[in-house]
């Protein structure tokens, strides 16, 4: 049997306890992991206590939290530059946004957020660059809101890397499209949703939320409607690029986070572009039937080569001031990420071919040129 050290990093160890049992209750536990599923049952019903003190003393306040105005969302697939562009833009002081310990610690962001903080920053547990790129892990830049609201409920694709239960796991991708869910379901989500999103705006005194987690991409009709001042920012690249770096990605958080059986390379590549399709079919419905000055779409290729000159874009286009004020921190993280180097990745024939058939229409939406044998001859 496999030897498994205990990763004291997990993105789920910040658990709420209720939520915890619920989610191993319904997955499988392989025996290498057991070990780590008894210790994150241990510290999730240690952390239990204090954050049911910190939902007792801060449940009313927040929830009577208003948002003064609704969010700004990055969208796009995963590896699109979505983290990139919101690191950036969270440089803007005028907004707030899930830090490391308000997203994984979220029950206990507040009593226990400077003990937290000690504890990552001792441990050197967010020390280095991320698995899956060479992008930096801080505990000043954002995270995903989707790990905060998987620690308070199911309704997380998240939970798919932990509980992939060789392919089962791919149930969770359904609960990215939760308008296509049932009723229970979609208020199940918009319960925690909500929840995570007033305690954040109440923890940062009122300020606009800039939000980015891919899988709002699939629902970006659902949270207009939630929220209908809501701006997005589509940010899209390259589809070879964007499924290999997709596959690498889920391929070590696994690696990382996996509690039960792992599935085969292939069918992590099938399950991306099965999603990559039926996400941008939902998304080119839902993003342009709104108004032009509600969303913008940006080239991840074109916005790296000229990064101030879309920053100013997007705000113009959604009607965000304050971009001369923030060009200064702006520039201060682009000067710290110029010897930033991209992974990169072979395109193998059967990899290639697949994506060809599947998502011809990504490609002409967006002008990218389809690789073919004939084109790999040309050149």
């Amino acid at each position: 049997m496999e030897k498994k050290k205990i990763n004291l990093s997990h993105n789920l160890l910040g658990c709420r306890f209720d939520n915890w049992m619920r989610l191993i209750r319904e997955n499988p536990i392989t025996p290498e992991n057991k070990k780590q599923v008894r210790f994150m049952t241990f510290a999730s019903f240690c952390l239990g206590i204090p954050a049911f003190f910190e939902w007792l003393i801060f449940y009313l306040p927040i929830k009577r939290t208003k948002l003064k105005k609704d969010p700004v969302y990055i969208v796009g697939h995963w590896r699109t530059g979505t983290t990139f562009l919101q690191n950036l833009l969270t440089r803007d002081p005028q907004f707030a946004w899930f830090d490391p310990v308000r997203t994984v610690s979220f029950s206990n962001c507040i009593l226990l957020k400077k003990p937290l903080e000690l504890f990552m920053t001792k441990l050197q547990l967010l020390k280095g660059a991320r698995p899956m790129d060479n992008l930096e892990y801080t505990l000043d830049l954002p995270m995903e809101e989707v790990f905060a609201q998987a620690t308070i409920s199911t309704q997380a694709i998240a939970h798919m890397l932990v509980f992939p239960d060789g392919g089962k796991g791919v149930k969770y991708i359904e609960t990215a499209f939760i308008d296509e869910q049932p009723e229970k379901k979609r208020q199940e989500w918009r319960k925690a949703y909500d929840y995570i999103l007033k305690k954040v705006t109440y923890l940062y005194k009122g300020k606009q939320l800039l939000l980015k987690s891919p899988e709002n991409t699939c629902r970006i009709g659902m949270l207009k409607k939630c929220y209908p001042g809501a701006k997005f920012i589509n940010i899209y690249r390259d589809p070879y690029v964007t499924i290999m770096s997709t596959a690498n990605m889920f391929k070590k958080e696994m690696a990382l986070f996996c509690l039960n059986e792992k599935p085969s390379d292939e069918f992590i590549e099938d399950t991306i572009i099965d999603l990559f399709e039926r996400i941008y079919r939902k998304t080119f419905n839902e993003l342009y039937a709104m108004s032009e000055s509600d969303y913008i779409d940006i080239c991840y290729e074109d916005f790296c080569k000229a990064p101030r000159e879309y920053l100013k874009q997007i705000y113009e286009q959604l009607g965000i001031d304050g971009y001369e004020e923030a060009l200064p921190y702006f520039e201060t993280y682009l000067d710290d990420q110029k010897d930033y180097k991209k992974n990169k990745f072979n395109l193998n024939p059967e990899l290639r071919d697949k994506i060809n058939n599947r998502l011809g229409f990504y490609f002409e939406h967006y002008g990218y040129e389809m690789i073919t044998e004939d084109t790999k001859e040309d050149n």
